[in-house]
């Protein structure tokens, strides 16, 4: 798959757009595990933005052993960081200790107003961090979209599985994941897609799920990375255009 260069001229906007999810994410390099009493210094600074009191964000692991023929497993639990969501219900940010990542819940209002949002909570972290290195990073759209049940998905999506005319192009379960490089900046893009239950009458619900990755140099400044996601907005709004059809986005101005 090729995704042609052409550029869109001041981004992209629809009275209704299908976005469930949009994430920022920054990885950095790993911290101490003493960051987490820092970051939980911010929750005043954070309830004054607007978030409701941290919860905690712990990670799993499990042990499994065999001992004079005896299994055994333990499981150990332990904390990487905190997560703040905003009293309107419509911000989420995690800071953990290998990354920030900042998430839109629906009601998705534009490009400028998610990005500042970001921001200014990336500031904080960066700040309760030490001066936290960057070594990554990811801008997600998660979308939901309602085709006409029957239709040829060609007239909706520019990206759909394909089957050979001897065998039934009724589809009633799919999951499809694509990866590809990115040229410039250096990077990868991984496309998703899955079939979800039926939610409007008459309507297949289709998730596209975009995914951008890339990796950040050491010798990158805080200012830097946030000129880079400028670049990521023309884009994740570009291959947007070039993997869905005129018909469809049609649909989200309606």
């Amino acid at each position: 798959m090729e995704i042609a260069t052409r550029k869109l001229e001041n981004g992209l906007h629809f009275k209704n757009p299908p976005i469930i999810e949009a994430v920022i994410a920054i990885s950095v390099l790993p911290l101490p595990d003493s960051v987490i009493e820092r970051f939980q210094a911010s929750a005043d600074e954070l309830k004054a933005a607007g978030y409701r009191q941290p919860e905690p964000i712990t990670q799993h692991q499990f042990e499994f052993r065999i001992e004079n023929g005896v299994p055994s497993t333990d499981s150990i639990q332990s904390p990487i960081g905190l997560k703040f969501v905003s009293e309107d219900n419509l911000h989420a940010t995690q800071f953990n200790r290998g990354a920030f990542v900042f998430s839109r819940l629906g009601k998705y209002d534009c490009w400028e107003q998610f990005r500042n949002e970001a921001r200014k909570l990336w500031e904080i972290y960066l700040r309760m961090s030490g001066g936290a290195q960057a070594v990554g990073l990811g801008v997600r759209y998660i979308n939901k979209v309602f085709i006409p049940s029957g239709a040829d998905p060609d007239d909706y999506v520019r990206v759909s599985p394909e089957f050979p005319k001897s065998i039934s192009p009724v589809i009633s379960e799919m999951f499809m994941r694509i990866g590809v490089p990115i040229d410039e900046p250096v990077g990868k893009f991984v496309h998703t897609q899955a079939l979800l239950p039926p939610e409007r009458e008459g309507l297949a619900t289709l998730l596209l799920d975009n995914d951008f990755q890339f990796p950040v140099s050491e010798k990158a400044g805080p200012s830097q990375i946030w000129e880079m996601l400028e670049s990521v907005r023309e884009i994740k709004d570009r291959y947007f255009v070039e993997l869905t059809t005129d018909k469809l986005r049609e649909t989200f101005n309606a």
